[in-house]
């Protein structure tokens, strides 16, 4: 909207405020007195003209009561003003005593390339305001503004557009029903729904506003940023059209459309260029999987970016990460999500929950396969420990390894690079405990049926000892670094979401060529 000059929409400026309290001189090829119903009347016929103060007012008749300071004007009535601005229409009342001017039939007003055309326009001499209320057209350069009603009041340079305004633009597009702006300082205000279209993004909101010069915004009550792939609402969204940087306050909700990714905040930062989105304010965010399966984040800060460049979405969590899904939940430093790799990356001695087994490492790595953990990978100071009974558990430790799980996503075997120990436990036909095996290695494979072990193979020369479980020592049943805190495990009730997110209200912007006003939703 940058540049529009609606201070031009109307004459009011000027163009008839001189007839105030003025005695008119008119002028016409033939005039004569003539006394209707006991008043006098002057009757003009042929080019006539009047002026006052610098406006000139044309038509081909009229007619001027004196005793009432009534003038009406017939055909081809055409006012210029000393400013420039001209105004044609068929017909042209003034009342002096009411001090309000009236042009009726197909007006047209041209500005400085600007063109206004509407029915009717009134305009109120004394207090220099003007109305329009039939339906008006503004056409300024490749910019088309429509409404039901129009009003300016030049005294601080205020217009009011209300019921069915639209603005088309090669840039952008406005539909809402109720429009203030500024002509000093080119903000524009909206009181209700409102719909702007800015390229690929489209903002909804029921307060605001737009200055259309420097393209800054501020919208709140059920505020929404809607990109090709994203949704973005809030309580408070500012947005700069030139930078496109937005700005979030207050119950922010942002949505992956293609990706199926919601996150939930109190305050957010969002580059349209960069494709980039912060959310802060114990965001929450949730993956929702093509089986019905959720995955569910908590950290304190999320960043999600789209990456033109490697074509791939990045959902980074930093500080204070949890994790839950129906199969596995956790914690961590920070984490990462590469929508397209279906790959999580796991920092700062991430703790993974699966069954009844607890995975910790340095970092961690997990693909995911049609919704389920295909390879977890676990690097530096690794360790799994699976509960085998209340006083039991088996235990692997090592630098790296390698998990893999089965299609119930339970932990199916586990393989140990370099050095390592284990405890592990033998049972008997009948699933009774019987020994323990402490043992060291270089390299071990562990496979485990319904999260027992159920085959050991060791590469290399392992060293250990078995002992019967009655004989087993206090200080051989626990590997250093064993921990099991199952009070520290994530639960599902631990994720829901903070607020209800309201619905959108239905887009409604429509072609509006040829004056054509698009009806707008209130909400």
């Amino acid at each position: 909207m940058t540049g529009v000059r609606f201070c031009a929409i109307f004459f009011f400026s000027g163009i008839l405020c001189s007839l105030k309290a003025q005695e008119i001189n008119l002028k016409a090829n033939r005039m004569k007195g003539e006394k209707r119903r006991g008043e006098n009347y002057q009757i003009l016929r042929g080019n006539v003209m009047f002026e006052q103060s610098g406006s000139v007012v044309y038509c081909d008749e009229a007619e001027y009561n004196t005793a009432k300071e009534e003038l009406n004007g017939r055909g081809n009535v055409r006012i210029n003003s000393s400013e420039g601005v001209t105004i044609t229409g068929s017909s042209l009342f003034y009342s002096g005593k009411t001090k309000n001017a009236r042009v009726d039939g197909n007006v047209v007003l041209l500005d400085k390339g600007m063109t206004l055309t509407t029915p009717w326009i009134s305009y109120q001499t004394d207090s220099r305001i003007g109305y329009y209320g039939s339906g008006g057209r503004i056409v300024d350069g490749d910019q088309v503004l429509t409404s039901r009603s129009g009003t300016y009041n030049p005294n601080n340079r205020m217009l009011y557009f209300r019921h069915n305004v639209n603005i088309t633009h090669p840039d952008y597009t406005v539909a809402t029903d109720t429009l203030q702006y500024s002509s000093q300082n080119g903000t524009a205000w909206f009181f209700n729904y409102t719909e702007i279209k800015l390229g690929e993004n489209t903002i909804l909101c029921n307060y605001g506003t737009y200055n259309t010069r420097t393209g800054e915004s501020h919208f709140t009550r059920n505020a929404a940023i809607l990109s090709k792939e994203n949704i973005i609402r809030a309580d408070t969204l500012d947005f700069d059209r030139n930078s496109g940087i937005g700005r979030a306050k207050g119950r922010l909700w942002v949505k992956d459309t293609s990706q199926n990714i919601i996150i939930f905040g109190q305050k957010g930062y969002y580059n349209k260029n960069k494709k980039y989105t912060l959310v802060e304010g114990k965001p929450l965010a949730r993956k929702y999987e093509k089986n019905g399966d959720s995955l569910m984040l908590k950290a304190d800060t999320f960043i999600y970016h789209d990456d033109s460049i490697l074509k791939k979405r990045f959902l980074l969590a930093y500080s204070h990460v949890e994790l839950w899904r129906l199969d596995f939940s956790g914690n961590a430093d920070s984490m990462s999500y590469v929508a397209e790799d279906s790959l999580f990356r796991l920092f700062g001695k991430p703790v993974l929950w699966n069954a009844n087994s607890r995975l910790n490492a340095d970092t961690m790595r997990i693909w995911l396969k049609n919704s389920r953990i295909s390879l977890m990978q676990m690097r530096g100071k690794s360790f799994v420990a699976t509960k085998e009974n209340q006083s039991n558990f088996s235990q692997i430790s090592g630098d790296n390894m390698d998990n893999r799980f089965d299609a119930d996503n339970k932990l199916r075997s586990v393989s140990v690079q370099g050095k390592g120990q284990s405890i592990y436990f033998i049972r008997e036909q009948d699933s009774a405990i019987s020994s323990a095996n402490k043992v060291q290695y270089n390299n071990m494979l562990i496979a485990l049926d319904s999260g027992k072990v159920s085959d050991i193979r060791f590469y290399g020369q392992p060293e250990g000892n078995i002992y019967p479980i009655e004989q087993l020592p206090g200080d051989k049943q626990k590997l250093p670094g064993f921990t099991w805190d199952e009070e520290n495990r994530p639960k599902s009730e631990q994720f829901k979401a903070p607020f209800t997110v309201p619905e959108l209200p239905k887009r409604r912007i429509e072609n509006t060529e040829n004056g054509k006003s698009t009806k707008v939703r209130k909400k």
